[in-house]
Order: C-alpha cells, then structure tokens, then sequence
C-alpha cells in the first residue's frame, strides 16, 4: 500500500508592526526631504542662469532700439525692492538730450512696470533671490563705467548714442572699458547654497554685450 501523502501545515504570516511601519515613513521622509532640498537648489541655480541671461538680452536690445528707432536709447539698472525684484530696462531718450528725465517709475515704487510702453522699451525683471552684486545682498554696486544717480529709482545708467557707443550720460564721453554688472544668489553669497557663481553682463564702449559665468 501506498502511504497517504500529509499536505504541509501552512505557515502562518507574520504582519507588519507598527514600528516597522514608522521606520519605513521615516525613511521615505527623509529621502524625501534630501529630493526636494536638491531640486530646490536646482531652481534657484536655474533662476541666476535666466536672470543673467535675460540681463544680457536686454542691454542687447538697447543697441537694436536704437538702430531700429533712430534715436538714442538709455540702459538703466533698478534699484533692489524688497520682495519685488530689481528692474533692468531699456528706456527711449525721448527728447534727444542725452539725459534720463523720461518718466520710467510713475507710481514711484521703484519698478519700471507702470511705464509707458514708448519709453520703457524692453524690461526684465531680475527676481528677489538673485542679487546686482556678489558683495552684499542689497547693496548694489558698479564699476565707473555707469552713471549712478544719487537719486530716483535708478541704480546705474549707460546711453547708447546715435553711433553705438556706450556713453556715461552725466559726462558725455563714451566709456574708455567695459560696463558690467554681476549677478550671484543670494544664498551663494550668504553661503548656504554651494558653490559660488558670479555671472558678469559685460557692455563694451560700442555696445557689445557679453556673458561670463565664475567658475
């Protein structure tokens, strides 16, 4: 006879505790947590590379309004509005005199966003986090290529001429260097977000404008 065949006694299935549980939630929400962190970091990198760029585009267009015009154009920096951003635009010289009185701040919040649009010409704005300079988080500094009025909401101005030239409105006499401005996170220069990086919107004496990013 042939012995009968015993089915095997099913194991029983242990669950999952609650401490196991918690552990897993737990690591999920710290790797979620790094994720996040890195492509925050990500955005704010992504952000200084636009506003550089849109920083060079729109001194390039200070050229191209004034050869598509015929009249001479003004490149005027903003100054840093807390929670707004800083204005970069490319403003008509109305009258022809080679001085920025044109109205570009009507409302006098420091932006260049209520202006009229055939004097403001083309305008970027360079968001809260990036910073006009790598030497403080709101203090906007420039070599001695610019005009920098003591007053209004203007930072640094540069005129583009009937013949390209960059020309310090205040004198009259067509910069004898490059004009730049430079453009960093603020938190590269709080430190908090790594590495360092500087990017350089550089305008030669006739108006040829130029990126550089360190390092």
């Amino acid at each position: 006879m042939t012995a009968s065949r015993r089915a095997p006694f099913p194991r029983k299935r242990r669950g999952v505790s609650l401490v196991e549980l918690l552990i897993v939630i737990a690591i999920l929400g710290i790797a979620f947590s790094f994720g996040l962190s890195g492509l925050n970091a990500i955005l704010k990198r992504q952000r200084l590379n636009r506003a550089a760029e849109d920083v060079k585009a729109t001194a390039a267009r200070a050229l191209t309004e004034m050869q598509n015009r015929n009249q001479p154009t003004f490149l005027v920096v903003g100054k840093y509005v807390a929670d707004r951003g800083t204005d970069v635009a490319v403003v008509l010289d109305a009258n022809g005199d080679g001085t920025l009185n044109e109205t570009i701040d009507p409302n006098g919040d420091g932006l260049f966003d209520d202006a009229a649009t055939n004097i403001v010409l083309w305008r970027a704005r360079v968001p809260v986090d990036v910073a006009l300079s790598s030497t403080g988080l709101t203090t906007q500094t420039f070599n001695t290529q610019w005009q920098r009025p003591s007053s209004g909401p203007a930072s640094a101005v540069l005129l583009c001429d009937f013949l390209g030239r960059a020309v310090i409105p205040s004198t009259g006499a067509m910069i004898t260097g490059p004009a730049t401005v430079q453009l960093s996170h603020r938190e590269m220069i709080a430190g908090s977000l790594t590495p360092l990086v500087t990017y350089t919107v550089s305008i030669g004496p006739l108006f040829k404008t130029s990126l550089a990013r360190v390092p």
